[in-house]
């Protein structure tokens, strides 16, 4: 089933969701890292409960170092395609699948996944999105409907192109840098919609993170 991909699931404190998250995406996918980044709550102990890998960071390194160690070991166990997820059950396998699916086509190098129903976020997530939405077709010329979609699949071989450096207090930036990195570097893009259930309000960005993210995103165009 998808030999070919490995599918990270990010984890932090996710005890409530990740056995639901496991149980579909099992049934789809043979090859799935779980990397939880030192959870403080049951989380490790149920995701030992499934046939899948798991990494747990001794410390909470944040998303885009847990999306670093997801890379190095589909590297090293030689996968040709990275899938991302989120542990939380916004996602759906179904919609995993078709992202997988489509970048098996055209020589496709990174497939988005966009939420289409924005309705179903809350109101800074809806907002947040919309304006990084038109600032990005801005200055990078190029529509890309949802530069943060934590969903999304690419081939490893582009890592180069793609490479992020976002960490500490800009560790939830590392999906838009890679989008960002992709475009300016000419890697073949595709985005299919797919749907979404809001997650908790605590996680995220907040909204002086969202405006220093503005800011990166003219630094990564303009500046790098």
């Amino acid at each position: 089933m998808h030999d070919e991909v490995l599918v990270a699931i990010l984890a932090y404190n996710e005890e409530k969701k990740i056995s639901d998250v496991l149980e579909e995406v099992s049934k789809k996918f043979s090859n799935i890292l779980v990397v939880d980044n030192n959870s403080q709550d049951q989380t490790n102990k149920k995701v030992k409960n499934f046939p899948v890998f798991l990494i747990k960071h001794k410390y909470n390194l944040g998303k885009s170092e847990s999306m670093k160690t997801a890379l190095e070991f589909a590297k090293l166990k030689k996968f040709k395609y990275l899938a991302f997820m989120d542990a939380d059950g916004q996602h759906k396998t179904n919609d995993l699948l078709n992202i997988c699916q489509k970048i098996y086509e055209n020589k496709n190098q990174l497939i988005i996944g966009y939420r289409k129903n924005l309705s179903q976020l809350n109101l800074k997530k809806r907002i947040g999105t919309i304006i990084l939405q038109k600032l990005f077709s801005f200055f990078y010329q190029k529509k890309i409907l949802d530069i943060q979609s934590g969903l999304r699949v690419f081939e490893i071989a582009i890592e180069p192109k793609i490479y992020w450096y976002s960490s500490g207090i800009n560790h939830y930036f590392a999906d838009a840098e890679i989008t960002c990195n992709a475009v300016k570097n000419g890697c073949k893009i595709d985005q299919i919609p797919i749907e979404t259930l809001s997650s908790e309000k605590y996680k995220g960005m907040n909204i002086v993170q969202g405006l220093y993210l503005i800011v990166m995103i003219l630094y990564w165009r303009f500046l790098r």
